[in-house]
């Protein structure tokens, strides 16, 4: 009888065990439990995912997988909001969408306890039942496939933290005096996580020159293109912490943004084309200082497809700038501070091109930048 009821014990205890923790809201990486690779939210158009109403199919290739953690820890399209919509419902948020929204708020997202901590994604639509799986295990990254009841289908939820599946910035560049900076697009809130790291937006563009202004409120609010100040290249370095919930900004900022950078995938193209006279990207000036500049003979700033079109980058920031503005966009301009490693605003008096007037200079009657902010001469 003991040896029984031994067994039976044993038997329970391996069940509770093996059996998934019900999930709950949160901000997840989502990783294939068969081939390793994570799921990235890589197009978001609506108008790429049409279902075939004969076989209720859809090509969800523009929902990429990734292999490399290395990858997956810099990229904002890994970072997934699962939120339970129903019971065993979900919807899964990610770069400003939502597999509601791109299935134009015709699909959730069944999700079901499988085989050890994983579980199975699924979605209906008239009467055909098809699971999300990854393809065959390889060396390369991947795409999402909607395909029957067999195959690559086991997902582990992550829940994102600031310790192993962490996100954090890889930083552009490197200023000559040891400053590391980057920029981040994101379709969540997200805090710095990281001492010593600084967010920075633009408030002011034109000529020659920009100025900036710190970010001082703890959160960075979702969609809000910003300058990340790093500590070093490594991104575990330079970790920043998503959260949930609703957040305002209320700065005039230059900076914009796009989530998605897709090219060459068949249906699934997303991309928004570089324009070399209203766009400056971030880089570094001659004297290698920190600066906004034109990218059409810097392919590598940019996503570049085979035919030589020039692309931003997904969930990178950009500044926006007029026809006519310099090649090369520095703090206060030409003459004045270059480099954001230090919290102080450019001094001095700036016209609304950038250009610094003399010291002891009384400005004309007009519109100047000082400390940052406009300031009106009557």
């Amino acid at each position: 009888m003991k040896k029984k009821l031994l067994l039976f014990q044993l038997l329970v205890s391996f069940c509770v065990q093996s059996a998934p923790a019900q999930l709950t809201d949160g901000f997840y990486h989502i990783k294939n439990a068969d081939t390793g690779r994570y799921l990235s939210i890589n197009d978001t158009d609506p108008q790429n995912y049409k279902v075939n109403m004969l076989s209720g199919s859809v090509n969800l290739a523009g929902i990429r997988t990734y292999l490399n953690f290395d990858s997956v820890a810099v990229s904002p399209s890994c970072v997934i909001f699962v939120k339970q919509v129903g019971e065993g419902k979900y919807d899964l948020e990610g770069q400003g969408s939502s597999i509601y929204e791109m299935s134009n708020n015709r699909f959730t997202v069944n999700i079901s306890p499988a085989a050890g901590d994983s579980y199975i994604l699924s979605g209906t639509y008239s009467g055909f039942y098809k699971e999300l799986m990854d393809r065959s295990p390889s060396e390369d990254d991947g795409y999402i496939m909607g395909s029957g009841n067999s195959g690559m289908n086991r997902w582990l939820f992550l829940p994102i933290n600031t310790i192993d599946e962490y996100i954090g910035i890889r930083p552009d560049v490197k200023t000559h005096n040891g400053g590391y900076f980057g920029t981040i697009y994101a379709g969540f809130n997200f805090k710095l996580a990281s001492p010593g790291m600084a967010a920075f937006y633009v408030n002011s563009a034109g000529g020659a020159g920009f100025t900036y202004e710190k970010i001082k409120d703890e959160v960075i609010p979702a969609g809000v293109p910003v300058i990340i100040r790093c500590n070093s290249t490594n991104p575990a370095d330079n970790k920043i912490e998503p959260i949930a919930g609703s957040y305002d900004f209320n700065g005039n900022n230059y900076l914009g943004g796009e989530y998605c950078s897709l090219v060459g995938v068949a249906g699934h193209t997303n991309v928004t084309s570089y324009n070399p006279g209203t766009m400056r990207v971030l880089g570094i000036s001659d004297k290698g200082d920190i600066a906004f500049i034109n990218a059409k003979n810097r392919p590598e700033l940019l996503v570049v497809d085979k035919y030589g079109s020039q692309y931003l980058r997904g969930n990178k920031a950009y500044l926006n700038v007029n026809p006519g503005d310099a090649d090369v966009m520095t703090i206060g301009g030409s003459d004045g501070i270059n480099d954001i490693k230090s919290e102080n605003k450019a001094s001095g008096i700036y016209t609304l091109t950038g250009v610094r007037l003399p010291e002891g200079t009384t400005p004309k009657a007009g519109v100047y930048i000082q400390n940052g902010k406009k300031v009106i001469v009557k």
